[in-house]
């Protein structure tokens, strides 16, 4: 297996909004690392279903393959996202959000949480991203 980044030096990178399509495609890829190891890296179709999912999701979005396609391309351009090239015959991709952001593991669940259901409360944010990553109390969250 091996990383197909052509966007891999982050030194020079420029911040960005991402769009709307963008943030539930990294968030999706984010919480299936860490809920679905086994599932990941994610294909495109498996990557589209996932940010069509009704739970968990706010606001619900019926985005095409093409729509997801495009934001994968966007975020690998950023150097977010990767393709990777497996034994398989279908592409898969990974996220590259910890170098991205710079962030831990509790901070990037935590990240992923309002990435696909938007603002919350500390304590939902705490039990909802305590699924991706253990968050020790309410305390962990606030700066």
């Amino acid at each position: 297996m091996s990383d197909d980044i052509s966007s891999g030096d982050q030194s020079g990178r420029r911040w960005q909004p991402l769009s709307s399509v963008q943030r539930r495609v990294v968030g999706v890829l984010i919480e299936k690392a860490k809920t679905t190891p086994d599932s990941y890296p994610m294909t495109l179709n498996a990557l589209t279903n996932g940010c069509n999912q009704k739970s968990n999701r706010s606001p619900h979005m019926d985005l095409s393959g093409d729509e997801v396609e495009q934001a994968l391309e966007e975020l690998r351009e950023m150097g977010a996202v990767a393709e990777i090239q497996s034994s398989g015959r279908v592409a898969k991709f990974r996220h590259y959000m910890y170098e991205w952001l710079g962030v831990d593991k509790a901070e990037l669940a935590v990240m992923a949480e309002l990435l696909l259901r938007g603002e919350q409360t500390v304590g939902e944010l705490r039990s909802r991203a305590a699924r991706m990553e253990p968050i020790a109390d309410l305390s962990a969250l606030r700066p």
